[in-house]
């Protein structure tokens, strides 16, 4: 792993995050705090409280702040709305309680972007701030609402996001594409902006970590999925797909974790295809447990519709496959096309069962083809890796604390 070891920190220095997350679940958020506790930073996270955690835990070395919210999980979206509000006031309840810290740099993660102005007293007392996009609410939102609605709301999220970027020090976009994009259809200031790629941390995402105790039926292919259960993810196409495999191919597997809005309508189209024996959905497990599971896996899944609000999604969980040296199947957008070459992957065209099934038939039919996108996977992985981006991070919260 890369250090920044120039200008190195006092160990008196605070970073804080913000972030509307379960942070042991958010390989993102988790991945940055990690980073800043390698490099000699303290960090304090407050993210949502999670069931059977304490209130306050160190984990590797960060302090989590559990803020008496869970995550809503609902079809609602003025039920999310409330909930963001309500989490933005803890969140700026708890930044006072601890603003003898002297935060030098409060990293705020959307959703929402309006989440940095629960940091207004601290950056009045100097601390530095940065607004991490994870995605684009007002492309999110047209996605959900459509006709008048869809416009309205896309036009009221896309002024709360401007007067957000106006607000920091520091916006933080998580892709080229995504930084083109947003310079070009929402303003964004380009000097005010730093590309820091959703890449996976090899410290937990690897492919020599140990198999020791997991045994693969070679008699099966098995196929993962792990991440947020949501419509626009597309796994009911998968489902459509997996019930013509099974006519040619009985001993395919699909293991799905994770949690969402879209588990109701995942379940009930598993129930209706009849693929209970074949497709098991196993819940949310803590990110630790996930590299274990892809170890079991031939073949990772990274789906979803084709719409406004996955245009520019590089899906973590891509990364995440990568790392761990397993094949892809998946679906070309925007940023994938920019960072892998066709070779790297394979794709099917999105919102269609047949091409699924085609595809992944070929695959299983295939072995040596496998084999050969496995090799790919090493010389993604020398290519995008979070040792260079943390080396930038770093030097971004140096420059913000003055010490770089």
């Amino acid at each position: 792993m890369i250090m920044v070891t120039q200008d190195k920190p006092n160990k008196k220095s605070n970073i804080a995050m913000v972030a509307y997350t379960e942070y042991v679940r958010d390989p993102r958020v988790r991945r940055y705090a990690e980073s800043l506790i390698r490099n000699g930073y303290q960090v304090d996270c407050f993210v949502l409280s999670e069931s059977n955690k304490p209130n306050n835990q160190i984990i590797n070395g960060v302090s989590l702040h559990h803020l008496n919210i869970l995550q809503y999980r609902g079809n609602s979206n003025f039920s999310y709305i409330l909930s963001y509000l309500k989490f933005f006031f803890l969140a700026q309840i708890a930044l006072l309680k601890n603003l003898f810290k002297n935060y030098t740099v409060i990293h705020v993660h959307n959703m929402p972007d309006f989440l940095v102005f629960s940091t207004i007293i601290n950056r009045l007392f100097g601390s530095k701030i940065i607004l991490d996009i994870h995605d684009n609410m007002p492309e999110l939102y047209l996605d959900k609402f459509k006709s008048f609605w869809g416009i309205f709301f896309y036009k009221l999220l896309l002024f709360q996001e401007k007067i957000s970027c106006h607000y920091v020090h520091k916006v933080i976009t998580v892709h080229i594409p995504h930084l083109e994009y947003n310079i070009k259809y929402h303003g964004l200031n380009r000097t005010k902006s730093i590309v820091i790629p959703n890449f996976a941390d090899k410290n937990l995402f690897n492919n020599n970590f140990s198999s020791k105790g997991h045994t693969k039926n070679r008699n099966e292919f098995r196929m993962i999925y792990h991440g947020t259960i949501a419509e626009r993810f597309g796994l009911v196409v998968v489902l459509k797909a997996l019930k013509k495999v099974i006519k040619t191919f009985p001993l395919v597997r699909l293991d799905i974790y994770g949690k969402g809005d879209g588990v109701p309508d995942l379940e009930y189209w598993i129930k209706k295809l009849q693929l209970s024996k074949i497709v098991k959905y196993h819940g949310q497990i803590e990110l630790d447990k996930i590299p274990q599971k892809i170890l079991q896996a031939d073949l990772g899944i990274v789906t979803y519709l084709h719409s406004e609000a996955t245009k520019l999604m590089l899906p973590l969980k891509l990364m995440e496959y990568i790392a761990m040296g397993i094949p892809i199947l998946t679906v070309k957008n925007i940023p994938i096309s920019y960072y892998f070459n066709s070779n790297e992957l394979v794709f099917y065209r999105a919102n269609d069962p047949d091409s699924f099934f085609n595809k992944l038939i070929n695959l299983i039919k295939s072995p040596g083809e496998l084999t050969r996108l496995k090799s790919k996977t090493q010389l993604i992985n020398k290519r995008l890796n979070w040792d260079n981006e943390e080396s930038k991070y770093i030097k971004l919260i140096s420059q913000l604390s003055g010490k770089y």
